[in-house]
């Protein structure tokens, strides 16, 4: 039986990760750090193959006007939302 840590782990992966790497298409599961920085929590993950690597953060603690220049730019960075509950 997985503990409520390991389901929303995995939870976490499934909806943001996905079933392969975006950049490689590399099927296995990815690294995942976890941490907890002043205010927010931050999930890394990243491709064991190729190194991709995409980074969630609570975008309630970003700034919106801030949010709107940056998706604006052309930087090859992909922003999306998650729903931790």
């Amino acid at each position: 039986m997985m503990n409520p840590t390991q389901f929303q782990k995995r939870k976490l992966i499934r909806e943001v990760w996905g079933e392969s790497c975006l950049e490689c298409d590399f099927t296995k599961i990815p690294n995942l750090h976890l941490y907890s920085l002043k205010k927010e929590d931050v999930a890394v993950l990243s491709c064991p193959s190729c190194d991709f690597t995409i980074v969630v953060v609570e975008i309630e603690t970003l700034y919106k006007s801030n949010l709107k220049k940056h998706i604006n730019e052309d930087n090859n960075e992909i922003i999306t939302t998650h729903s931790a509950i």
